[in-house]
Parts: structure tokens; C-alpha cells; sequence
């Protein structure tokens, strides 16, 4: 179902501490363009929708990113700390372990996210209660063939080590059908992508 793998916690947000260039940047950019596919999908049908992303990053770039290309649609992301500095979207400081959301959203983010989580059956749960029925769920996470590649290039000042050293879980595509499941989620679209190292799955409610 995942990998383990024995690692620390962290109490702050994705870029709070680090500016991303090189090639990490351009691997945060490559994992946002399966949400870009989706976001332009639901704009067709919703082009008003409300899009939530849960671990946005301190900045919430992903989000301002997102919004410059639908300005029609709403943004908001939650994270253990935020800067709304600047932002064109709704970012809400709070830990996704425990957040409880008060409305429900047309869309549901998850962007490598899950694996810095100790409890990833809380989050997909998380997600299905944060969409509407009809809504939808885009998840991206490292596969498992990922974590030496990852590993040393953190090593080598690439990657972010501590962000790396954060992963707690490396999960399967079984994995990800079955924590699904349980949450009554369906995966209507599985595919990996950079290389086998990353994958998404699109989610929706069964």
C-alpha cells in the first residue's frame, strides 16, 4: 500500500525558508500542470468554481499561479503558516491534520502534500469532505521509485533536504485506490509523469 520511510516532522510551510530555483523549481512547475489540465476541464462546465488546495506553501504560488490564468474562479489554501502578502487568493493558516472546512468547494487539491503526512487516510478523507458531489479531487505525490533520486539530490543541495527528509510515506497506485476506497472516493485517472517519479490521480466522489 506505501512505502515508509523514517523520517522527521516540520512545523512550517513549503518556501517559507527556501527560494526554489533551478531544478527544483522547475519540478514544482512540471507537478502543477496535471491540476492546470484539470482546472481547464472545470472550466468549461464551472468556469466561476471555487478551488481549495490544501498544504499551498507559505506563499501560496500555486494558487496565484492558478488564478492568473482563471481570474474567474476563486482560490483559497490552507497551511501551517501563510503569507498573504500580495495574494490575489484566500490563504487560511492552519494545519491540515486538523482543519475543519466550513463550506464545501468545487475542486480539491492535493499537491505533493499526502507524503508529509503521518495519518494520509485523514487527509483523503480531508479531501472528500472538502469537494461537493459533483466536485473533484487532483492528487499529486512522489512514487516510490522516487525516493533515492530524491534523496540524493537533497544530498546534493538540489532539492530541499529538510523537505525531502519530511516524507513519511511513498505511496502505490494500489495504495492510492485503496485509501480512496475507504474515503468512498473513485480514481477515474491515473499517470505518473517527470520520469516515473511522480503520479496523479484525479478523484471523485463514488
Amino acid at each position: 500500500m506505501m512505502v515508509k520511510s523514517s523520517l522527521q516532522n516540520r512545523d512550517i510551510s513549503y518556501g517559507e525558508q527556501r527560494k526554489f530555483i533551478g531544478l527544483e523549481a522547475i519540478a514544482i512547475r512540471r507537478r502543477l500542470k496535471p491540476a492546470l489540465h484539470l482546472l481547464r476541464d472545470v472550466s468549461i462546465q464551472a468556469p466561476e468554481a471555487n478551488v481549495l488546495e490544501l498544504g499551498c506553501g507559505f506563499w501560496g504560488r500555486n494558487l496565484n499561479a492558478m488564478k492568473a490564468i482563471f481570474p474567474a474562479m476563486s482560490f483559497t489554501g490552507v497551511d501551517l503558516s501563510v503569507s498573504a502578502e500580495e495574494s490575489k487568493v484566500q490563504l487560511i493558516q492552519a494545519n491540515v491534520s486538523s482543519w475543519v472546512p466550513n463550506r464545501q468547494f468545487d475542486v480539491s487539491l492535493s499537491l505533493a502534500m499526502v507524503e508529509h503526512l503521518s495519518d494520509p487516510q485523514h487527509h483523503f478523507g480531508l479531501l472528500a469532505d472538502c469537494v461537493k458531489e459533483t466536485g473533484w479531487i487532483g492528487l499529486t505525490t512522489p512514487t516510490p521509485q522516487s525516493h533515492f533520486v530524491l534523496k540524493v539530490l537533497s544530498r546534493l543541495g538540489i532539492f530541499d533536504k529538510l523537505e525531502i527528509d519530511d516524507h513519511k510515506s511513498y505511496l502505490t497506485r494500489p495504495g492510492i485506490q485503496t485509501l480512496a476506497g475507504i474515503s468512498k472516493l473513485t480514481v477515474e485517472e491515473f499517470y505518473t509523469f517527470s520520469f516515473g517519479l511522480n503520479q496523479w490521480a484525479l478523484l471523485r466522489k463514488k
